[in-house]
């Protein structure tokens, strides 16, 4: 048998440290097996954020990228409508663009 032992110590002064020591000292399975339980479902958890934010990642490159395929579409079709009043400034367009671009930064 290959066993590996691991030391561990608690400051019981720190929350964190005295809450997770109650835990394993309440829980039904031993110190040992609860301590790896719990660390592989952490890891298992830990793989599916970094996939979720590969995926989430890919979603806001593809949104990004197809509005900025439609930025030269818009205007496009501002410049084949009649124009009903004054059009904005570049300036404005620039800076709708620009907010618009930042928005999506967010995801």
């Amino acid at each position: 048998m290959n066993i590996k032992n691991l030391k561990i110590r608690f400051n019981m002064e720190n929350e964190k440290d005295k809450a997770v020591y109650e835990y394993l000292r309440n829980s039904d399975l031993s110190i040992s097996k609860e301590t790896i339980r719990s660390i592989s479902e952490y890891l298992v958890l830990l793989e599916q954020q970094k996939e979720e934010d590969r995926l989430l990642n890919a979603i806001t490159a593809t949104i990004q990228d197809s509005l900025k395929a439609l930025i030269p579409l818009l205007n496009l079709i501002n410049i084949t409508q009649p124009a009903q009043s004054e059009p904005p400034p570049k300036q404005e367009t620039a800076k709708a663009e620009d907010n618009m671009m930042d928005f999506l930064d967010n995801f």
